[in-house]
């Protein structure tokens, strides 16, 4: 279980370590981020905060849900202008 700080609400720590984690490649686009109760589970925190993370990750891009699958990290947006060899030009 992580050590939260009493600085900042827990939400948000475990928010940027989720964010953290997409960032470093531990989560790649396309891949299923941790649910509400993988997250209250492994963080020690209750359903409402585990929410308010998700909500979070949506809010800013970095997660997208499907109704009944779960959440997913998102596609980044550097990765449509990785140049293409063939043709030399930047996508």
């Amino acid at each position: 279980m992580a050590e939260f700080r009493d600085d900042q609400p827990r939400w948000r720590q475990v928010r940027d370590i989720i964010a953290a984690r997409i960032e470093a490649g531990t989560y790649k686009p396309g891949y299923r981020v941790p649910g509400e109760r993988d997250l209250q589970q492994e963080f020690g925190i209750a359903g409402t905060t585990a929410h308010k993370v998700l909500v979070a990750l949506r809010k800013d891009g970095l997660v997208y849900t499907e109704r009944g699958m779960g959440s997913f990290v998102s596609p980044r947006p550097d990765a449509s202008k990785e140049a293409d060899p063939t043709d030399g030009n930047v996508r």
